[in-house]
């Protein structure tokens, strides 16, 4: 039966799929599977995040606020005060999300039109595959900007063609960046935000990864900062708790920026049956109002990164050195037709699944990205069983 949307006929499959099949593939060996795709990290989620958790759980299950309760979007205001010295308005300029994926895949339908000719997205090659997706299934017309390592993986707008421009409603950017780990300067974020205000472009900043930085290394900006001398014009800046605080599984996270855009995001919401459990909530709300954790988190994930970066580096590797987020984006070896082909190898050789480059983009099939995603000890061993492959010539003749 052909799909009642038309739009779904066209949608791909989910790219980051594509790493269940490798490892059903290796599960039927019998091998053991060490996953650096999917970014799941394996530390615990914090006791007092858990225990809050546990104790809010009621007797009697109501529905919960597609808005969020007040008590949680204070704690996100508070947040952004202490992390970026703005000063948010809880009740106009903060919603509650599922996790900020549920918000990135449906404000395309608050956003665009279907008929009008202004329904053009701009989102980054490479990038998070639900920037694409979510447009198609609204009705939109997709633009994908290459990122170009040479800059950094900084979007520049210089490069979008003046005749697109009154013909584009909003452009995703992401900062620190998915899947590359890159980080984006302060007057970088004036130039984007200035290029949106001059066209009545939204900007939808993916900002999840923004207190994944490493010890001793700068914050990341955030568009809140630059936005809030314009009440937050033409933005929406979307946070989760899933990376910063380990709670992929709880699917909590928010979205702030423009009172307006907020609005209508309040007014879709309740359509669509989206709401956060209470307990949750509550979880959600312990972990924005203590940040200790938080760089706890980044303390280990720096070690895990200090391991693969040795390890390329003493294998001549290409890669993005970064001090942000959990991942590592490494140019496959020049012998190898493609990052598909290099983590075929990989996982076969060693077990290790990798993300080949082209499941998260048009122009990046010569790379592939880690998650870091095991435990510090377990990444060891696994760069152990990396070296011995390379050191036995299982690999194209690359590192030498």
């Amino acid at each position: 039966m052909a799909a009642r949307n038309s739009w779904l006929e066209f949608l791909p499959k989910y790219s980051l799929l594509r790493n269940d099949e490798r490892k059903a593939q290796l599960a039927k060996q019998g091998r053991d599977i060490f996953d650096f795709g999917i970014g799941d990290p394996q530390e615990e989620t914090p006791a007092f995040i858990r225990q809050t958790l546990l104790n809010s759980v009621s007797e009697v299950s109501q529905y919960p606020s597609a808005l969020g309760n007040a008590e949680f979007r204070q704690a996100c205001a508070h947040w952004a005060q202490r992390r970026f010295g703005v000063a948010l308005n809880s009740s106009t300029e903060v919603i509650s999300c599922n996790g900020s994926k549920e918000a990135i895949f449906h404000i395309p339908q608050v956003l665009l039109n279907s008929a009008s000719e202004r329904r053009m997205m701009v989102f980054p090659d490479p990038g998070f595959p639900v920037y694409k997706g979510s447009c198609l299934m609204a009705g939109g017309v997709g633009y994908e900007i290459t990122l170009k390592p040479e800059k950094n993986y900084v979007f520049d707008p210089d490069e979008i063609p003046l005749e697109l421009c009154n013909k584009i409603a909003a452009c995703w950017v992401s900062y620190p960046h998915n899947p590359t780990g890159a980080v984006i300067a302060r007057h970088e974020v004036e130039k984007i935000y200035a290029w949106a205000l001059k066209y009545d472009i939204i900007i939808l900043s993916d900002e999840c990864y923004a207190d994944m930085y490493f010890p001793g290394s700068a914050p990341p900006e955030s568009f809140l900062t630059v936005a809030a001398q314009h009440s937050y014009k033409n933005l929406l800046c979307f946070y989760s708790l899933s990376k910063r605080s380990g709670m992929t599984g709880y699917r909590s996270g928010f979205v702030a920026g423009s009172a307006e855009l907020i609005s209508m995001f309040a007014q879709y919401r309740p359509h669509a049956g989206l709401g956060t459990p209470l307990f949750v909530q509550k979880a959600a709300i312990a972990a924005w109002n203590e940040d200790t954790h938080a760089v706890h988190r980044n303390t280990i994930f720096a070690q895990k990164r200090a391991l693969l970066d040795a390890f390329l580096s003493k294998n001549n590797f290409e890669y993005l050195k970064s001090q942000a987020t959990f991942y590592v984006w490494i140019k496959v070896p020049k012998k190898y037709e493609s990052g598909e082909c290099y983590v075929n190898d990989l996982a076969n050789a060693t077990g290790i699944v990798a993300t080949p480059g082209d499941a998260l983009g048009c122009s990046t099939a010569n790379y592939f990205r880690l998650a870091l995603v095991p435990t510090p000890q377990k990444i060891e061993y696994c760069l152990e069983l990396w070296q011995k492959a390379i050191d036995a010539g299982i690999f194209k003749g690359e590192h030498e």
